[in-house]
């Protein structure tokens, strides 16, 4: 309701109610029920209430939840017409920044190529995907092109033959990724730019941290950053907050699911 490129279509409710999603187990401790029951009647009160209708809620009060009878190509067919629909069309450039200095070495270089080449099958052919490796220097894999079939062979094929080794020059590495997707959106400027900076968070090489701090906040381009066996996530953290984006730890985090997801929330 509140987005004008959907103006023209109808909510129809589907399967189990979901709009009052709070759950309590029997398990759970009585404190935490209690912490439960505070949240709800938060929740409830005149203000919050407000706030929910003015955002879509509290609609179709007299809907109850029923089978559909829909298999799973029925939901992911609904699925696909909601995805193309609901930016009004409008891509994503990116470009993955990924670190291949000698201490991503092993695992944690395994972990990247895994992340990359498993999140890639659910990036849409309308968006435009780049990459960059970097230790030492800096390497420009692919130039941000439409992601179809032959880019996506390109992509995975050069995420497949990374090797680790030498130093860890980040920071120019984001440089030259930012001026990438920025070239890119020159050609489209209404496209969504992001970049992927994929590292174990140690810089020790090329350019520091304060002097592309300026730089990258001044260019509005989310930067999401994503870290493995990392020992200190300061740094990486901080760049992730200059745009309002956010630091994935590889460690704990699903990244697969974490890249398809901002992949379709983004659109």
């Amino acid at each position: 309701m509140n987005t004008p490129e959907l103006k023209g279509y109808v909510y129809t409710p589907a399967g189990i109610r979901h709009d009052h999603p709070v759950y309590t187990f029997d398990y759970v401790s009585d404190a935490k029920q209690e912490a439960a029951r505070i949240f709800v009647d938060y929740c409830l009160n005149e203000e919050s209430q407000k706030a929910a209708t003015d955002r879509g809620f509290n609609r179709h009060d007299n809907y109850i939840g029923e089978e559909q009878h829909m298999n799973g190509l029925d939901y992911l067919a609904a699925q696909k017409v909601w995805k193309q629909n609901k930016s009004g069309g409008v891509p994503i450039i990116a470009v993955f920044v990924a670190d291949v200095s000698g201490s991503m070495r092993g695992t944690p270089l395994n972990s990247l190529q895994t992340s990359l080449i498993n999140a890639s099958s659910y990036i849409g052919s309308e968006n435009y995907i780049g990459l960059v490796s970097y230790s030492s220097d800096v390497t420009v894999q692919l130039e941000p092109k439409e992601f179809d079939a032959r880019q996506r062979a390109y992509f995975s094929g050069a995420v497949k033959a990374m090797s680790a080794g030498g130093n860890t020059a980040t920071y120019d590495a984001v440089l030259d990724g930012l001026k990438l997707v920025l070239d890119k959106q020159q050609e489209i400027p209404e496209a969504k730019p992001l970049l992927f900076v994929l590292s174990d968070g140690q810089q020790n090489a090329g350019t520091s941290y304060s002097r592309v701090k300026a730089i990258a906040g001044a260019l509005r381009v989310p930067i999401y950053t994503i870290g493995y066996n990392m020992t200190d996530t300061d740094e990486l953290s901080d760049l992730a907050r200059l745009n309002e984006a956010t630091l994935i730890n590889a460690s704990s985090d699903d990244v697969i699911n974490q890249l398809r997801n901002l992949f379709n929330t983004q659109l």
